[in-house]
């Protein structure tokens, strides 16, 4: 039996703007891509209860973090498939920065990869992330936190470029487990023609985690006719003293403030780059070095002048 034939598809919810199925069998995925004692089918299937450590579940490597730490990861599926799954534990008062960049290597023959972390906060814990991804056949960065440790404070920002044949997804879950914590959220994108990016960001606040403040946002610049961005902000809420809210937007660039700069003799080209630029370079961290703040800018500003980065 065809091991593709249970991979997510757009059937499903969570998939439903990133077809896993169809990007793997685009690629020529060998039938069977095994991890540990499991097989990726099964474990995404069964959503993130695959990456408990607890029971009967496979292993998933989990690292425990104390004091402050800045993390970087680059993942590229450089024209074929690639999958990872990884727990971060973040022990009480650590203080975590994540940098992660998701590379288009390959300009002709684009990969697909799913790239799992779930992240569990302790007391006092901070965790700031941000996300650069350029898209390839189907590349999707997924990021579960959980917030079990009263006054934890949680930053998820990233960024996607959907370039032509590319598609970039950004999924998110944040419960808010213990009480007074902060979760703040922006997401930002840009899409080509034949670009897609997508958004799905979903905080849970269950009843225990009263006097919690959580904001979401998601913009998404639709750069060409025919780019594509979906966007599914959610909350769920169960406790009655909370601050909460989020919000969504798409569409193109502000032609006010494209007149303002060409009318002070700045060509169109560069002021579109320029106000694009700007729009997505919002999201990055402060506290990061200005190397890797440079770098970061760099990667987006080589994007949008359609150079390698």
């Amino acid at each position: 039996m065809n091991m593709h034939a249970h991979l997510p598809s757009r059937r499903d919810e969570g998939w439903r703007w990133s077809d896993l199925r169809a990007a793997v069998n685009d690629v020529g995925v060998p039938e069977v891509v095994p991890l540990g004692d499991g097989h990726i089918a099964e474990r995404l299937m069964r959503g993130w209860a695959a990456l408990d450590t607890s029971g009967d579940q496979p292993a998933i490597e989990s690292v425990s973090i104390s004091g402050t730490q800045v993390l970087t990861d680059t993942f590229d599926a450089d024209g074929g498939f690639e999958w990872l799954a990884h727990e971060l534990v973040l022990e009480p008062g650590a203080d975590v920065t994540r940098i992660v960049r998701q590379i288009d290597s390959d300009a002709h023959e684009p990969g697909a990869g799913v790239w799992l972390t779930k992240v569990r906060l302790k007391a006092g814990a901070r965790y700031r992330q941000f996300v650069l991804a350029e898209g390839a056949k189907l590349a999707r960065i997924e990021t579960h936190v959980l917030v079990e440790g009263e006054g934890a404070q949680v930053m998820l920002n990233g960024v996607y470029l959907a370039n032509s044949g590319r598609h970039a997804d950004l999924t998110s879950v944040i419960e808010h487990k213990a009480p007074s914590a902060v979760t703040r959220q922006l997401i930002k994108g840009v899409a080509r023609k034949r670009g897609r990016g997508v958004f799905q960001g979903k905080i849970v606040v269950e009843r225990a985690a009263q006097k919690t403040d959580a904001r979401q946002h998601h913009q998404g610049l639709l750069l060409e006719d025919g780019a594509e961005i979906f966007a599914k902000p959610e909350l769920m809420i169960y406790a009655d003293d909370v601050q909460c809210a989020h919000g969504n937007t798409a569409g193109g660039l502000d032609e006010g403030a494209l007149f303002y700069m060409r009318s002070r003799g700045i060509p169109e080209a560069e002021a579109r780059a320029l106000l694009i630029e700007a729009f997505l370079t919002e999201t990055i961290p402060e506290g990061i070095s200005e190397a890797l703040r440079d770098e970061l800018t760099g990667a987006i500003r080589n994007w949008l002048a359609g150079a390698p980065s």
